[in-house]
């Protein structure tokens, strides 16, 4: 889905709540111009002076096309927005407008702009394939009339049980399902129409939007892998682990090599605590598609939750290539290289980590224990601690290290606040406040 082409993955890799959304592959597109009606109006109004706007156009369409069957037709300018605001009697616009006119008068149709400010028209008595043709004469002719060039989205009417004026909905959704193909394109609104439409919900927050375009796109297309991985998707952000799965299953049943849907079920095992389970999915996702840089930040993260580092070390470094900029997998894999006692190597990828992200706390307290251990000047040590005490004052363990370099120090005052701080926040610190206060006594 989108058009300056990326895999489309859902959710930051520093929590087990992302998931890989869909196998569509598609270019990074741009929003479709947002005109308005109103300002389409101004542009248009001395040309076509009865020119149908927003409401007035969608009852209009309404009166006109009736209870019978017909096509709509969304057009989506390929250029820039400024393009498109250009001074009235712009050649570009109202070269469209003209030869969206000129076929509906010759088709007996309507035409107007809808409340985005896109053109829109509606032939009576025509098919999708019927609107694929019209959609291919007409960008044929405003490319011949204007050197411009648009991408059309058709949608026919009846259409499952969608009311007619959400013909022009569908038709608009197409248009964003065509643009990812790239300029003058068409399509005909179909299952990966809505699966595109649903992925967009999904991104803005929207999940039952996304849950019913999923839903919609399952009934015109019941064999579509993607979707039902989409709508897995969805149930498990919801915490309806259980129809996730099912939905993750029936991909399962209709793709056998769908590692999304194999990776997915991982994270749902993850999220109900069944460690075991999700490891056993990982590796298999692993198995199928071992070059993505999820299943292999994943997988390395629970094998060293597990307490399996030696395990977890090649797949964390393979992540750690595999996306360099991602502080989380050079902090983890920080984490396993600390606890395979390889002090130079782990603070060699902590360091990476505070380099892409300057307030990553862990990162910054695991330099600073790594630096004391190693037996630098504690003051360079203290440096990195303090500051992730800063950027975490709710963190016992980040203030036990703290204290235990001012101890070093003898800088008992501070020692002490840090840590009666950790035991307040759950750190066991007794032993520490005992040896600070005997040693302030020995002072006295």
């Amino acid at each position: 889905m989108a058009t300056r082409k990326r895999r489309k993955i859902a959710r930051r890799e520093e929590t087990s709540r992302h998931f890989l959304l869909s196998q569509t592959h598609r270019r990074k597109v741009d929003d479709a111009p947002d005109l308005g009606a109103d300002g389409v109006r101004q542009i248009l109004i001395q040309a076509f002076p009865s020119l149908r706007c927003g409401v007035d156009f969608r009852q209009a369409a309404l009166e006109q096309m009736g209870g019978g069957a017909f096509v709509a037709l969304v057009i989506r300018p390929d250029d820039p927005l400024e393009t498109w605001m250009a001074a009235p009697g712009s050649d570009a616009l109202a070269g469209v407008a003209a030869r969206l006119d000129e076929a509906c008068r010759a088709a007996g149709g309507l035409w107007g702009v809808e409340a985005s400010g896109l053109l829109a028209g509606l032939w009576p008595r025509c098919n999708a394939a019927e609107g694929l043709d019209v959609a291919r004469g007409l960008q044929e002719q405003v490319h011949l009339r204007t050197g411009r060039t648009v991408t059309i989205g058709v949608a026919a009417h009846p259409t499952l049980d969608y009311a007619p004026l959400e013909a022009l909905e569908n038709a608009r959704k197409a248009a964003e399902h065509a643009a990812f193909f790239g300029p003058n394109s068409r399509v005909a609104f179909d299952a990966v129409s809505l699966n595109i439409s649903g992925d967009t919900c999904y991104e803005r927050g929207d999940i039952p939007a996304a849950i019913h375009e999923f839903q919609k796109a399952l009934q015109l297309d019941p064999q579509n892998v993607n979707v039902h991985n989409s709508l897995g998707v969805c149930y498990g952000v919801l915490g309806d682990h259980g129809r996730a799965l099912e939905a993750f299953a029936h991909a399962l049943s209709l793709e056998s090599g769908e590692y999304m849907a194999v990776y997915n079920m991982g994270l749902i095992h993850l999220l109900q605590g069944r460690r075991e389970e999700a490891l056993e999915q990982f590796l298999r996702a692993g198995d199928m598609h071992g070059d993505i840089f999820e299943i292999q930040f994943q997988t390395g993260k629970l094998r060293l939750e597990m307490g399996n580092p030696q395990a977890a070390r090649p797949l964390l470094e393979r992540a750690a290539r595999m996306r360099s900029r991602s502080g989380n997998a050079q902090r983890l894999l920080g984490d396993c290289y600390a606890e395979l006692n390889l002090p130079e190597k782990a603070i060699g990828a902590y360091q990476k980590a505070v380099k892409v992200n300057p307030g990553d706390s862990l990162a910054l307290s695991a330099l600073g224990r790594l630096f004391d251990e190693r037996g630098e000047n504690p003051e360079i040590a203290m440096i990195f601690c303090k500051e992730s005490v800063s950027l975490s004052p709710q963190n016992p363990l980040f203030r036990k290290r703290l204290g235990r370099l001012y101890l070093k120090l003898n800088r008992l005052e501070e020692a002490l606040k840090e840590f009666e701080q950790a035991g307040l926040l759950g750190q066991d610190s007794a032993e520490d406040i005992r040896r600070v206060r005997e040693r302030m006594g020995d002072q006295n």
